[in-house]
């Protein structure tokens, strides 16, 4: 937003460049303009037309010019694709009402002004029209208009926040207002679609809205006549249709709208039905009868659902053929009210099908529902295949592809399809577009690159099915079941694959074997030409029907099967070469669209030749699924039309056999009655398919069915009588008559059993009359065959009808007598009859069971079988044994496969082997499911299962996922972009939903089977020796078939959990690490493996988002494996760092019980006493350092006991030490392996390791915290405590390694790095910065009782430092056995050694062993010479060569010469062993007097510097100048001093070259190799050096230098204090020799001078300090750079020194320059004096006592007296009467230190004073007068007023003045002054001075200093003021 600010105010961080914010201020107009026109609106009708005006200025913005205003397309069309995504729009809240809101909290972003501008002016449109719907000029055409203007601004809105279900919800009813059912579903599902509930959960809920919206989806869906979407609609719980419609008039704003336009539609209805005119609507040409049949019936449901009705149909044949006597008449002239007549066409469209034609027309945007539903059983008898008929529509009526489906508004089914639509789908498009456009040779070799990837992905699945089946084969042919190996040839079946009657197929003689084959090719000849209609079986049905059902549905399939398998083969298809003759006798003629289906019927029904009159097509040719399909549509959907025409025919012709007896009308009457058997009949078999159980057809609809039928049944009696009076049928026709009679009586619910059985024996004895007649009728499926076999089957089965409604009846209610009844009949059509081993027969189950009804069921087919499987399975489920369940679900399951494995199978042909097979699948993916649920749920779900049905269930159960893997293979064709999936969005979601389904099937199946094996091991253990490891093979091989594939993550990732589970007690097995972990990345996305680049598998599982508790330790479980392999320091930097500490964070975290608490501080007090050396002595023989610590359980602290703490702390502490760090940085990794080493310690201390990481963790710390020198000077004690804890850590780690270590293969190793780490400890704390304070005995006293009495003592003594150094020497020389190659141990060991060969004899204490030799020493330093690494390559310019052991060789050797302990020989010996004495030549002998040495150490340490190029090694330049400080020099002729000048500019030089700048700032860096804190001990060693070479060269500008660089750089220093305090006695030293200053010459100046004889001598003092230029007098250069040093102190040492320099420097130049300035002042007073003429003055006569000049008189009258050495010329004044006042005391001689350090602040020139320097001096010449009035004098008497007016003087006594002062002071604290400024310029004036600091005051200093700071201020201001005024005069 614009913003405003004042103008006369600049701010410093505004850009001169103008911003522009055009953009905003339009914003803000538009926001305006909206605001308004949403305040007329608010207002109501009455300022409508103000808001119209309003909204037209709002529309009229630049905002809606903007590209981002306009809608997705047209910006896209315009401006191109961009790149912005909707996010960057934010969403805001919408204003629902119309109450105007403010700017604060009005819409404020461009987005939400248009969304909500296009959304209030809709509806700012509907409100007006729905105001003005009581006028009488309001038309239909106005409420179109209207209602069309806010479609296009609600979309608009829509464009801008699709979120807005209410704005959802408003455009719906303005398309039901423009008649757009399109609109309004689309609309209403869009309402329904962000609610994650389904349509049930909010029909129930109270959300008012919802509901609403939910219930005119449901009308819309019924006025579209989707009958899937309605039959998949929730049935709704409660009634609530009355609430709805009394609150739809609330929650509808607009239903007057829709209910005004319906009455305007009826009535114009009404007027124009008169004046409409038949028309004829014109189709393109059909290809074939189906086609046909099919366009009949989409023009039926377009003529339903537009007002131009009974408009003739015309076939476009010829696009120039005319139509003869049928044009198309004009539309006629409609009269308007004003008298005007305008055209039909030209009018106002009525419905938006005529605004918009060939958009939605009003035809429904989903498929068309069928009449009747098919059943499933068969799915191919009936209906229309959607795909086929969206086909077949005209262009004209295509329609665009929805992008919103029935999932969308809850009407589907919910399943996972809906959801993974959109991953599947862009997955497909990525894999379409991967392929880039480059050249031909590159694409060919990209696609042979392409093809190689896929067959390696393909063979890499081919290897895990071979694993697969294998590993399981082999399991279970243990148990001699077998046939698991066959899975693994499926995808070489399928790929060689040939017909079913090939005679050369030879894989498998087996029959059950070529069966499976048949039916696997079937299956995956599905898939490869997938669609959604044969995909409906495996996703709806599979229910197992009720006795009744399949027992009345037995027959019927029985006999289908039979006679249709015998007429396949000789039957002929319908012929289409008569189809162009009948397009144009329909053109011919003028018929409508009744008559021309009628038309249709009968050429498909009637015969064509008379000669055969009864032979039409129906009897004659096999119809094709499509053609019968669209025939029973069109007889159901045409029934009247058809059934009147019929009528009217068959009248006709019986009137013609009534009125001429010849043989033609006869014959056209046994025509039709022939056609009309033959509807009869196909009405008959749609009511019979539409009564089953399964069917899913409603009530209604069977009841108008039944109706039709019935219809149907009276007009072919009535025609068949007729027909039969004129001419004698044939006997087929009257037998189908009677057989279709007999099976209406029987289908009909209210015919009676023994009447349907009476009918059925009369029909029988009928054809045995005939001699048994069979008629085949293979396009009825009811009636296919007509014969005597056929009807005794429906016979018998009518007659056992009995047995099933018993077990109805008894089934529900007494599950134990339906056990009785059932088990046995069961068990004996499993079992058979058995005979024994002599032949003869046994007694079986059998005997129980009547012969008749065994037979009956042992024939029936297989539905009744599962039926009565099922019903036993529900009976043992009522009395709660799951076992037996099972068992009955398992012989289901075989009934089911052995369908598919029957003889009728394999003879069907391949739409119906295909069908069978889906059907199978889905059935058993039903039964698997059951069977699943029982298998999860009960542990003893297979206990009733021996071994025969364990290996019958292995068997069958394998079969199926042979079967299933068909679906795999496919799949992985598709998976690895061989095989296209299905391109269509409905195939696509279908083929989806399918493969979800066989997913969760397979792996329901292989779940059962596991458990199956389980039970096989319990059942036959000598089979399974090793079962745990079978087991994981199990699961291994299964996992990696399953997951490679995306299968795994099916059934909410319950295979994964199981195997999570399972792996539990397979810890040990091999392979274990790498299946857990890929089961925990599966679950919860954590990367545990070691190599994951090879290792990890992408199972395409969804995660979880967090880690349960108990997978949590599992995982920790593994990762302290995994973690284990690798070493420490790759660990680290490996994957598995962040997986553990993701695990880390999902653990367990148990509160600390008491015994936890008691060892943490247990370990807390030993980690900070004192360390006693006779445990460092027991720690080597493996004594000692035992803890009383308690135990604690395993529970207590489980991560502790399985070393996750340590495994923790140690990734952190590594962490932490692998970085790279060149300064401080954060220690919080140290922290926190310092707390986990803690934690594990707790719990346990008997780990070595732990300790000694514990150990190192405390030397890191120690080690960060040391990177500056202020923890050194400061936090010494903190430095003492890291030490201590780290040397006990080590002390604890080497005895509890040396008693218990185990022998793994890297122990050695960390033994070698913890004797390394304890030396160093041991030596670092032994020397400068620690200096064995580690090892102080403190706080070990004791008392102890003697003869002599109590005494204290000391437990024991602490460590000797050459003790430190013999244990650090053990140390090393144990770790440089393992660790021979190391340098850096040879040359600490050689540095210990050196140590201890040096020792003075009171740090040996007159050890009994000897120290090492010299020899020793060099040994060790030529070794790590020899060790240390060179340069691998001449052309490597970055390599650092290693200098430490060179130098420490050279400085080593030239001390040992130097001290005698080694000979020359012996030196050069051993100087040979580095190569930068190359060049050098090495002097013959050692003289102490002579610098052959000398030069040739220089000369060895110059090319030793000479390879530092980084300048790292600063120890050399500083040996360096340490050689040429001690070099002997020629004395002849020359002082010691200058002796030691000369040796002091030597070494000066030499560092000032290369360690110090000109500046003197040391410039140096701490080396890599350089032990924590030693750095800072070295520059410490280097500023004192310097400081002693300065001092004797006298340098004060270096020392100054040096000095300023000093102070401020605390942290770079040990002992900053210390070194400071030396520097500066230095620097005084040689201040004072330079300015020859003896000590004490402050004292012996001013003891004896007086305050008037200071004040008259410092003035002119201090003036000619000021005008002095530096270098004029050494004692005032002395003076300044005192005070300057002074400043720079800033308090860090005592002062004293510092003041006494002060003193001693101005009481030098008070003597002398001083005293000369004075002499020479007081000469010059006194000649101006002399020189003036003598002035009398005359005072007016005033009261004294009042006259404030009086008081001025009377103190310069004093004043005057203490100035004038001799008595004034001047004649006294006129005397004034007043009391003589007594002469005061004078002071002591003697002046204040303070006083002379003021004024000897006041040496600096005055131009320093100038450039901001603060001089401290006297007075200005003409000061301000200052008076204090001290109000608390009025209370006083006059006595005492007199005595206290009169200023005090400088001779009173000092007690005196002490009082005065401690007076004033109690009265100023009592009462605040009458002039606080004055109080103030007092305080200013008082600032810099301190109170009285220790030593170099001179006599009565002290007390001088206490009377000058007691004093008023303001009294010596106005002393001040009035001696000026004095002298002035």
């Amino acid at each position: 937003m614009s913003g405003f600010h004042a103008l006369n105010i600049e701010s410093d961080d505004e850009s001169d460049t103008e911003i522009d914010d055009t953009k905003e201020i339009q914003i803000e107009e538009a926001l305006k303009l909206y605001q308004n026109a949403l305040k007329h609106h608010a207002e109501g009708p009455a300022s409508f037309p103000q808001a119209a005006e309003a909204y037209q200025e709002l529309f009229a913005s630049e905002i809606f010019e903007y590209p981002e205003s306009q809608t997705e397309l047209r910006r896209v069309e315009s401006y191109g694709p961009i790149v912005d995504s909707d996010e960057d729009w934010l969403e805001g809240d919408v204003v629902a009402n119309f109450t105007p809101v403010s700017l604060e909290s009005g819409p404020s972003t461009l987005p939400q002004i248009l969304h909500l501008s296009h959304k209030n002016y809709a509806q700012f449109r509907l409100d007006s029209l729905l105001a003005s719907l009581d006028e009488l000029n309001v038309t239909i055409r106005n409420i179109l208009a209207d209602a069309s203007t806010a479609l296009d601004h609600f979309v608009e809105a829509l464009d801008k926040d699709d979120s807005d279900t209410d704005l959802w919800s408003r455009t719906a009813t303005v398309g039901d207002v423009l008649d757009s059912e399109r609109i309004a579903r689309f609309c209403l599902e869009a309402v329904l679609e962000g609610d994650a509930e389904s349509l049930d959960s909010m029909i129930s809920l109270p959300g008012l809205e919802d509901g609403l919206a939910a219930e005119q989806l449901r009308n819309v869906v019924g006025r579209l006549q989707d009958e899937v979407s309605l039959l998949q609609l929730p049935s709704q719980k409660a009634k609530r249709n009355g609430l709805l419609r009394l609150l739809k008039k609330r929650l509808d704003p607009y239903d007057g709208i829709v209910a005004r336009k319906q009455a305007f539609r009826n009535s114009a209805q009404q007027t124009h039905e008169v004046a409409k005119i038949a028309e004829r609507h014109v189709l393109d040409p059909p290809t074939s009868w189906v086609e046909l049949g099919s366009r009949l019936l989409q023009q039926l449901a377009i003529r339903e659902h537009s007002v131009k009705r009974g408009t003739a149909i015309a076939f476009n044949i010829d696009q120039n053929t005319s139509f003869r006597d049928h044009g198309v008449a004009s539309e006629p002239a409609i009269p308007l009210a004003d008298g005007e007549t305008m055209n039909a066409q030209a009018q106002m469209p009525m419905t938006i099908d005529e605004q918009f034609p060939g958009l939605d027309c009003g035809l429904p945007t989903v498929q068309l529902p069928p009449a009747v539903s098919e059943d499933d059983d068969q799915p191919g008898d009936h209906g229309v295949d959607d795909t086929e008929l969206r086909a077949s529509e005209p262009t004209s009526l295509s329609l665009p592809t929805r992008k919103r489906s029935a999932d969308a508004a809850a009407l589907g089914d919910g399943t996972e399809e809906s959801r993974m639509k959109s991953r599947r789908t862009r997955a497909r498009e990525s894999r379409g577009d991967s392929l880039p456009d480059t050249a031909e040779g590159r694409q060919a070799a990209i696609d042979a690159n392409i093809l190689w990837e896929q067959d390696q992905s393909l063979n890499e699945r081919q290897l895990a099915d071979v694993w697969l089946f294998e590993t399981i084969g082999n399991l279970f042919e243990r148990v001699s079941i077998s046939g698991f190996g066959h899975g693994q040839h499926i995808r070489q079946d399928l790929q060689n694959a040939k017909t079913p009657v090939d005679p050369d197929q030879t894989i498998d003689g087996s029959p059950d074997r070529e069966a499976m084959r048949c039916a696997r090719a079937d299956l995956f000849g599905f898939l490869r030409n997938f669609n959604d209609r044969d995909a409906r079986m495996l996703l709806v049905g599979g229910e197992i029907p009720d006795l009744e059902t399949a027992a009345v549905a037995a027959s019927a399939a029985k006999n289908t099967q039979s006679s249709q398998s015998q007429l396949q083969a000789s039957m002929t298809s319908m012929p289409e070469d008569d189809l162009n003759a009948f397009l144009r006798d329909v053109n011919d003629e003028w018929l409508s669209l009744g008559e021309v289906a009628y038309r249709y019927i009968q050429h498909v029904l009637l015969s064509p030749d008379a000669t055969d009159l009864e032979g039409n097509t129906y009897v004659q040719h096999a119809w094709s699924e499509e053609l019968k399909a669209t025939v029973v549509r069109t007889l159901v959907k045409f029934d009247e039309e058809i059934t009147n025409q019929t009528l009217t025919d068959l009248e006709t012709a019986i009137q013609a056999t009534c009125e001429n007896a010849h043989d033609t009308a006869a014959t056209g009457l046994l025509m039709l009655a022939a056609m009309v058997q033959a509807v009869y009949e196909l009405h008959l078999d749609i009511y019979c398919l539409i009564l089953q159980p399964l069917s899913g057809i409603d009530t209604d609809t069977i009841s108008q069915q039944g109706h039709r039928l019935q219809r149907w049944a009276s007009i072919a009696r009535e025609a068949l009588w007729h027909a039969s009076s004129a001419k004698p049928p044939s006997l087929d026709l009257k037998t189908r008559f009677m057989w279709c009679t007999t099976l209406h009586v029987a289908a009909s619910p209210t015919s009676e059993q023994h009447h349907v059985l009476e009918c059925m024996q009369d029909l029988r004895a009928e054809l045995v009359v005939k001699d048994s007649p069979v008629i085949l009728l293979h396009n009825n499926a009811v009636m296919p065959e007509i014969s005597i076999a056929v009807l005794d089957c429906k016979i018998s089965e009518l007659s056992n009808r009995d047995f099933f409604a018993k077990l109805a009846e008894t089934g529900s209610g007494n599950p134990i007598a339906t056990i009785e009844s059932l088990e046995p009949l069961l068990e004996a059509l499993q079992e058979g009859p058995a005979d024994s081993a002599n032949g003869e027969p046994q007694p079986d189950a059998t005997e129980s069971v009547p012969s008749a009804l065994l037979q009956f069921v042992s024939d029936s087919s297989t539905s009744v079988k599962l039926a009565l499987w099922q019903r036993l399975r529900s009976a043992y489920l009522a009395i709660e044994y799951s076992p037996m369940a099972v068992a009955c679900i398992l012989r289901m399951l075989r009934l089911v496969v052995d369908d598919l494995q029957e003889d009728e199978f394999t003879s069907a042909t391949t739409q119906d082997r295909r069908s069978m097979v889906l059907k199978c699948i889905r059935t058993s993916q039903v039964l698997i499911a059951e069977l699943f649920a029982h298998v999860k749920d009960s542990a003893a779900a297979l206990s009733c299962l021996d071994d025969a049905r364990l290996a019958d269930a292995v068997s069958v159960l394998g079969e199926l996922l042979h079967l299933l893997q068909v679906f795999n293979i496919f799949e992985d064709g598709i998976q690895v972009g061989r095989v296209q999936a299905p391109g269509d969005d409905t195939d696509v979601r279908a083929f989806d939903a399918v493969a979800t389904g066989v997913h969760e099937c397979q792996l329901q199946i292989w779940i059962i089977l596991y458990g199956m094996l389980n039970e096989l091991m319990k059942q036959n253990g000598e089979a399974y020796p090793s079962p745990v490891e079978d087991k994981f093979d199990f699961l291994r091989a299964l996992h990696r078939n399953l997951g490679i594939r995306g299968i795994c993550s099916g059934l909410n990732r319950y295979f994964v959990r199981l195997l999570k589970d399972e792996f539990l007690s397979m810890t040990y097995v091999e392979g274990y690490d790498n299946e857990q972990a890929q089961v925990l990345y599966d679950l919860y996305g954590i990367n545990c493996f070691l190599n994951p680049s090879f290792e990890l598998i992408e199972h395409h599982c969804m995660h979880d988002a967090f880690i349960d508790k108990g997978a949590a330790m599992q995982a920790v479980d593994l990762l302290l494996v995994q973690a284990d392999k690798l070493p420490i320091r790759e660990l680290v930097r490996h994957t598995l760092k962040d997986t553990i500490e993701k695990v880390h964070g999902s653990t367990t975290r148990k509160k600390p019980t008491e015994a936890i608490l008691r060892n943490r501080a247990i370990i807390r007090t030993f980690l900070n006493c004192p360390i006693r050396p006779l445990d460092l002595y027991g720690c080597l023989k493996g004594e000692g350092s035992e803890l009383d610590v308690s135990p604690v359980p395993e529970a207590d602290s489980p991560l502790a006991a399985k070393g996750w703490y340590f495994l923790m702390g140690h990734i952190s502490l590594v962490k932490f030490k692998s970085q790279k760090r060149t300064g401080p940085s954060p220690s919080e990794d140290v922290e926190i392996a310092i707390a986990f080493f803690n934690q594990s310690l707790e719990y346990s201390t008997d780990d070595w390791e732990v300790w000694f990481r514990l150990a190192q963790a405390h030397d890191t710390k120690l080690e960060e915290a040391l990177w500056q020198a202020e923890k050194l000077n400061t936090h010494m004690a903190d430095i003492v405590q890291l030490q201590r804890a780290a040397i006990h850590c080590y002390t604890k780690a080497l005895a509890l390694a040396n008693r218990s270590a185990d022998l793994a293969f890297d122990t050695p190793k960390k033994m070698t790095e913890l004797y390394a780490d304890f030396g160093m400890r041991m030596y670092s704390s032994a020397q400068p910065p620690f200096s064995m304070l580690a090892f102080a005995a403190d706080g070990n006293d004791r008392w102890l009782s003697l003869a002599t009495g109590m005494t204290q003592t000391k437990t024991y003594q602490p460590l000797q430092k050459y003790t430190a150094w013999r244990f650090t020497k053990e140390m090393l020389t144990r770790a440089t056995r393992a660790r021979p190659h190391d340098w850096r141990l040879q040359y600490m060991l050689a540095k210990v050694m050196w140590k201890m060969l040096t020792a003075s004899e009171g740090d040996r204490q007159l050890r009994t062993v000897p120290p090492p030799n010299p020899q020793a020493v060099i040994t060790a330093l030529t070794r790590a010479i020899e060790l240390v690494p060179g340069k691998r390559d001449s052309r490597d310019t970055k390599f650092q060569p290693i200098l430490e052991p060179h130098y420490k060789l050279v400085s080593t050797v030239y001390k040992l010469l130097s001290s005698n302990m080694i000979g020359i020989t012996q030196a050069k010996a051993a100087l040979q062993a580095t190569p930068y004495i190359r060049g050098v030549d090495v002097p013959a002998t050692y003289k102490t007097a002579s610098t052959e040495w000398s030069d040739f150490m220089l000369a060895v340490f110059k090319n030793l510097r000479a390879a530092d190029k980084s300048n790292w090694h600063h120890r050399i330049s500083w040996r360096m100048a340490q050689v040429f400080y001690d070099r002997p020099i020629d004395v002849d002729g020359l002082g010691g001093a200058e002796v030691l000048r000369l040796k002091a500019t030597a070494a000066k030089d030499e560092m000032t070259k290369h360690m110090f700048s000109k500046v003197m700032a040391l410039q140096i860096w701490r080396p890599e190799a350089e032990r924590a804190g030693r750095h800072f001990v070295f520059t410490t060693r280097y500023v004192e050096f310097i400081i002693q070479c300065l001092e004797q060269l006298k340098d004060r500008t270096s020392m100054e230098m040096l000095a300023k660089r000093i102070r401020k750089r605390t942290a770079e220093y040990f002992e900053h204090t210390a070194l400071w305090q030396k520097l500066c006695n230095a620097y005084l030293r040689l201040m004072r020799s330079h300015a020859a200053l003896s000590e004490g010459l402050e004292t012996s100046t001013f003891s004896a001078v007086t305050h008037e004889d200071f004040d008259e001598r410092k003035v002119p003092l201090q003036d000619w300090m000021q005008d002095t230029e530096a270098g004029v007098s050494p004692a005032l250069d002395v003076l300044r750079e005192v005070q300057e040093l002074k400043k720079t102190n800033g308090g860090l040492v005592k002062v004293a020194p510092i003041d006494d320099l002060i003193g001693d420097a101005y009481a030098f130049l008070f003597n002398t320059i001083g005293k000369t300035l004075w002499l020479e002042e007081q000469r010059m007073k006194a000649e101006e004096l002399a020189r003036q003429p003598l002035k009398v003055p005359t005072p007016p006569p005033r009261n004294p006592a009042m006259d404030f000049s009086h008081i001025m008189n009377s103190i310069m009258g004093v004043d005057g007296a203490l100035d004038q050495p001799t008595k004034s010329v001047v004649p006294a004044p006129t005397p004034v009467p007043a009391a003589v006042e007594a002469q005061p005391a004078r002071r002591k001689p003697g002046i204040g230190r303070r006083e002379i350090r003021t004024c000897a602040e006041g040496c600096f020139p005055k131009a320093a004073a100038q450039n901001g320097t603060r001089v401290v001096g006297p007075m200005p010449d003409h000061p301000r007068v200052q008076v204090v009035i001290n109000s608390s004098r009025i209370d006083l008497g006059g006595a005492v007023s007199a005595d206290l007016s009169a200023p005090p003087s400088v001779h009173r006594d000092a007690d005196d003045e002490s009082d005065l002062s401690e007076f004033e002071e109690e009265v100023q604290e009592e009462r605040k002054p009458m002039f606080p400024g004055l109080a103030v310029i007092g305080a200013e004036e008082n600032e810099g001075f301190d109170t009285a600091e220790e030593g170099g005051e001179g006599e009565g200093g002290d007390v001088e200093m206490a009377k000058e700071a007691a004093e008023p201020v303001a009294l010596e201001a106005v002393e001040a003021k009035v001696e000026g005024a004095h002298v002035g005069a």
